[in-house]
């Protein structure tokens, strides 16, 4: 699963942009000044960035002197708004298919569960997995390394993330972020990283060692027990009245306040401790990465293994482990499963403290869950028994959430609200609002013929991975292109044609160029836009992160460099490239570090348009007056241009405008073009959600929606009476959004 679903280009540089004001109905040409400085890229030499931070310091300081004696009326009256009404957001139904990294079932509410993800935030269920909700009102950071539920009181939960450790009041309605010290940055993370041990909530980090938190008062205070700093740490455990950590160096236990090796028995050089368990009978368990399970013997005061690494159960050993589990009443019984990076992907149970083993392999799919790549267990990330009911046993795994009714016999897929999913693109059929299509990471294209109450994968003849974006055609909705990044792929821009509606495809790839690429952070390489040419279907555009722009007339056969011009290959947004359907010669593309380019040969050559507006993302066309163009800004802008990219005008969305949100996708409503959406994107926290505009993209109000505050990738808006439009997340999935009569 993509691991960062966000672009830092706009975090890499520093610029000042003097502007015109926005709305000349009722405002003059004031100057607005915004400053947004940034971290400059390693590549700039020495002396340039200095002369260059000096000048922005010096403008920097005029500008203020001149500014500070009055605000603009035209960023007022953009902010001065009233919320939308009538706006009703649903899951489009694609369910699974992402990282699910923790599990905590409540002791007191067993029907209370809560799922994490890596890129999605936290799920709720009150009905015992049957179904799930998002839950993320509070949250900046969506990557969670563990959820605890509170020993005696189920309505506080506490979530530590990679940007802070939140806690909720309300069973997790509702975060408050409690520190930002106290976070888990690593992706790959521990187990079991915080426990209560005498009324203190005890924390791991990955960096910072670990903390005691008093959380009976507000605020949090948040103490750091040294010793364990420069130590990642993957678990604690209360074993004996004495607090435990197993990290990457190891074990170790706290006495006297002073973090002591607790190694005897473990081999020097395995050491690296992913899990350990304490169980209330005195048994303590730890799950050493590639040695498997050890069990500490109080009498000889060593840690004692069991052989895992001789297993027969299987064609081949595992090579390592990471998940742990004991039964909370039976501490003979438990499961250990291999660590998800690791092949085979296996859970193994033991009913007599891990002397021996039996595989588990009955995992059962829901019929009527999505279909995604993953077909049987996909890497055990946790499991948990309910402390309550300890016969049910949950898993969570790199595809799916798992339940056992019968001490882990056999397994069922919990699927309904699981939307961890990452969607880059939607498409509607141009003809018929039923099918639906989306690009979605690890899944690749998923296709719903019945408006979103089901989905199929569509993947005959293409390489497995992430699914960047699709274009059907409006001339043949049966002819269709697919551009994909397949997993451990970088040689080819993968192309791919279907002329049966996707039920199966053709390879169109082609190489990438020779050459290394510009040695950018922001700059990948990844194939990122396809635009299909509305008056021919052999014509095809194809925009990448660093090789820049490429074309076919033949559907594929051959592909040419279209370049000229461009000294920014950096093509990244949705909808980045736009071809004028009036005019198929005239095409325009965004760039990162180069702004808008405009080409009015069919791409043979490009001239840059939006000098003044360097960093732009997501675009859009008035389907109604090409010559109308939106493109998306860092800081929350946009720019429009009125006459075909020869001027820009700067609008910024309401409320603040910090460096680390941009705006990224834009759409304009096919029969009312004075409807425009925006969708913000941040850098490793939480975006600022949707925007609307009823006035052509000047003034905008933000559309509510409870969701989690991820990035906005996709938009697609569907011709209809009224608004109604799909929305992509970065991590939640697809979702559909009506706004009533808003577009009349």
């Amino acid at each position: 699963m993509l691991l960062h679903c966000y672009s830092d280009a706009f975090l890499k540089r520093a610029d000042i942009d003097v502007i015109p004001s926005m709305h000349e109905d009722n405002c003059t040409h004031r100057v607005a000044w915004t400053r947004s400085f940034r971290q400059v890229s390693r590549e700039m030499p020495v002396r340039n960035r200095v002369m260059r931070f000096g000048a922005v310091l010096f403008v920097m300081a005029a500008l203020v002197t001149i500014l500070s004696s009055f605000e603009n009326p035209c960023l007022q009256q953009a902010n001065a708004v009233e919320p939308w009404q009538e706006v009703v957001v649903s899951p489009c139904g694609y369910e699974g298919g992402g990282r699910f990294t923790s599990i905590a079932v409540s002791a007191q509410i067993p029907r209370l569960i809560f799922i994490g993800s890596d890129v999605a935030g936290v799920f709720k269920s009150t009905d015992e997995g049957e179904t799930f909700h998002p839950k993320g009102n509070g949250l900046e950071g969506f990557s969670v390394a563990d959820i605890l539920i509170h020993p005696d009181d189920p309505a506080r939960v506490f979530l530590l993330t990679q940007d802070g450790l939140y806690g909720s009041r309300d069973q997790g309605e509702s975060w408050k972020k409690e520190s930002s010290t106290v976070r888990y940055e690593s992706r790959y993370f521990g187990s079991r990283l915080m426990v209560f041990f005498k009324d203190v909530l005890w924390v791991a980090a990955d960096r910072n060692g670990v903390f005691q938190v008093r959380t009976d008062a507000s605020p949090w205070s948040a103490v750091a027990v040294p010793g364990l700093e420069k130590i990642k740490v993957n678990a604690l455990a209360v074993f004996r009245e004495v607090m435990v950590a197993g990290t990457d160096q190891g074990v170790f236990r706290l006495v006297d306040g002073q973090w002591q090796s607790w190694n005897e028995g473990l081999p020097a050089d395995r050491r690296e401790v992913f899990n350990i368990v304490a169980h209330p009978k005195g048994r303590l368990y730890l799950l050493e990465k590639t040695k498997g399970l050890y069990v500490w013997n109080e009498g000889r005061k060593q840690w004692e293994g069991h052989g895992m690494g001789s297993l027969h159960v299987m064609a081949g050993p595992p090579s390592t482990y990471k998940a742990l589990a004991v039964h909370p009443q039976a501490p003979d019984i438990l499961f250990a499963a291999t660590y998800p990076e690791g092949w085979p992907h296996v859970v193994l149970k033991s009913t007599d403290g891990g002397r021996s083993w039996k595989k588990v392999s009955s995992f059962q799919l829901d019929p009527r869950a999505a279909e995604n790549f993953a077909r049987d267990l996909a890497g055990a990330e946790e499991i948990a028994f309910s402390p309550a009911e300890p016969q049910k046993v949950f898993l969570s795994d790199w595809s799916n959430v798992w339940k056992s009714l019968d001490e882990g016999q056999h397994w069922v897929q919990l699927h309904k609200g699981l939307q961890n999913t990452v969607v880059n693109a939607v498409r509607v059929h141009p003809f018929d609002p039923q099918k639906i299509y989306l690009a979605a990471m690890d899944n690749g294209l998923i296709a719903s013929e019945d408006g979103g109450a089901s989905w199929k994968r569509k993947m005959a003849g293409v390489l497995d991975g992430h699914a960047q974006t699709l274009e059907v055609s409006r001339r043949d909705p049966s002819r269709m292109y697919l551009l994909m990044n397949p997993w451990n792929r970088k040689d080819r821009v993968f192309v791919y044609k279907s002329t049966n509606g996707g039920k199966s495809w053709e390879d169109a790839s082609f190489s990438v160029p020779p050459g290394a690429l510009p040695r950018f952070n922001f700059v990948d390489g990844q194939s990122t836009n396809l635009a299909l040419d509305p008056t021919s279907d052999e014509t095809v555009y194809v925009g990448t992160n660093g090789y820049g722009l490429f074309k076919t007339t033949n559907g594929g056969k051959t592909w040419s460099a279209i370049n000229r011009g461009i000294t920014t290959p950096f093509v990244k947004g949705p909808n980045a490239i736009l071809i004028d359907p009036q005019n198929t010669q005239v095409l325009f593309v965004s760039t990162l570090q180069g702004g808008v380019y405009k080409s009015e040969d069919g791409g043979s050559n490009w001239t840059p348009v939006s000098r003044q507006y360097p960093f732009t993302f997501g675009m859009a066309m008035d389907p109604s007056n090409p010559s109308r163009l939106f493109a998306a800004r860092p800081e929350k802008k946009i720019i429009v241009s009125e006459n075909g990219g020869l001027a820009w005008k700067e609008v910024r969305l309401p409320g603040e405008h910090p460096a680390h949100i941009t705006s990224y996708a834009i759409a304009v409503h096919p029969t009312n073009p004075k409807i425009v959406l925006v969708g913000t994107l941040a850098y490793e926290k939480a975006a600022d959600g949707v925007y609307a505009s009823k006035d052509g993209g000047y003034t905008f109000k933000k559309v509510p929606m409870d969701l989690p505050q991820c990035n906005v990738l996709a938009f697609e808006v569907v011709k209809r009476q009224g608004l109604r439009f799909f929305l992509g997340f970065c991590g939640i999935g697809a979702f559909r959004c009506d706004m009533g009569d808003v577009a009349r």
